[in-house]
């Protein structure tokens, strides 16, 4: 039995993400400098603490960066607890530190979890010197611990942040039907979006599109608003992370001159929350956002005045959990829109049903498929 976190060696690290983002993860971690190694679920790779805070930072499809700790073969739950208050805990956990642990199991002989949790809780106290604790109150931020069965093989996992990286802390107005961050970065970097590139969303919400695409356009990374990670642990440092901030362009907008981002939305109190949104995120000037029906969007309605070329990227209604009345008939009207832009335009959209997708009569090629929410959704893009 091993620390992985021990001695010189490379930290031993996994970026967990929505299903079906791997490649896109992969992808932004060796833009990193690491070699990826993509996973079911996330992406493995190694490195040290400086690396570990940059991926706090620039990861914009991650949702989750976990330490592996340590790894061993466990058969009963009495080995289970001995064996975790071998491990060096005081190296990861600060003792006054709230912490919660979750497992699953699979294939092994350990396999009630409520039982395994109480085991590697009990073993972490005794390594601490501190008295067992009850599970933290809800809405306590905790450091999240992760116990893996495996066909007999456990995994202790420590999660480098208290809260998932998609929470940006931009985003207090979410509206109905929240688009989440990571996946509206990755509609983005799916579709090929870069900056300078012209970008519209008439079905903006909460504005998380056009405000994730005004961040790349900026060449903002997606952490910059969070908290200072590894908070809990011997290993924060606050001085190292606002080292990393102050790097950042100082008049990021000036790197936006021929940039043109909008907004829509019939609804008026989603304009509202993307306004409040995008000035939080410090993106306000770079996003055009108005009220209005998809008809009426500025960009769709009037000769000339969108850009000859860009991307309309846009999370329409599903009709699962917001109603939409005629949405095949909505969808038609898109792809009659789209197409009034020109050829230098392209759609990208995330689709529950196929069929509406196709409803838009213009032809779509999946970039990939995940779960929002408990819903299945596809990301497509139009050829060209």
């Amino acid at each position: 039995m091993a620390s992985l976190m021990s001695g010189p060696a490379p930290l031993a690290l996994f970026a967990a993400c929505l299903p079906g983002l791997e490649p896109l993860l992969a992808e932004e971690l060796r833009l990193l400098g690491t070699t990826p190694r993509p996973l079911g679920g996330g992406v493995a790779f190694a490195g040290d603490r400086p690396l570990l805070l940059r991926a706090h930072l620039h990861l914009g499809t991650a949702s989750h960066v976990l330490l592996r700790c340590t790894a061993f073969p466990c058969r009963a739950l009495g080995e289970l607890q001995r064996k975790t208050a071998l491990l060096p805990w005081h190296e990861w956990l600060l003792p006054r530190t709230p912490y919660t642990v979750r497992a699953t199991s699979r294939q092994s002989r350990c396999y009630h979890t409520g039982a395994i949790e109480e085991r590697v809780r009990n073993g972490i106290a005794k390594a601490l010197g501190v008295a067992v604790t009850d599970e933290p109150a809800e809405g306590v931020l905790a450091v999240q611990i992760a116990a893996r069965f495996v066909q007999d093989q456990l995994t202790l996992s420590l999660d480098t942040s208290m809260t998932p990286l998609h929470r940006r802390g931009y985003r207090l107005d979410s509206r109905k039907a929240p688009l989440r961050e990571d996946l509206a970065h990755a509609l983005l970097l799916a579709a090929g979006y870069a900056p300078g590139m012209p970008l519209l969303d008439p079905f903006c919400g909460a504005g998380t599109i056009a405000i994730e695409g005004a961040a790349i356009a900026a060449g903002l990374p997606a952490g910059r608003l969070r908290p200072t990670p590894l908070t809990g642990t011997p290993w924060f440092d606050e001085s190292a992370w606002q080292e990393l901030l102050n790097a950042l362009p100082a008049a990021p907008l000036g790197l936006l001159p021929d940039a043109s981002i909008a907004a829509s939305d019939r609804d008026a109190g989603a304009i509202t929350a993307t306004n409040a949104n995008a000035e939080r995120a410090g993106l306000a000037k770079a996003i055009t956002a108005s009220c209005d029906a998809l008809t009426n969007q500025p960009w769709f309605n009037t000769a000339g005045a969108a850009p000859a070329r860009g991307l309309v990227a846009t999370n329409p209604p599903f009709g699962i959990r917001v109603s939409g009345g005629d949405l095949g008939n909505l969808y038609q009207t898109l792809g009659h829109r789209v197409r009034t832009l020109g050829p230098g335009w392209r759609l990208a959209i995330l689709a529950h049903d196929p069929r509406l997708a196709r409803r838009t009569g213009i032809p779509l090629r999946q970039l990939f498929a995940t779960n929002h929410g408990g819903v299945k959704v596809t990301a497509l893009i139009s050829e060209g």
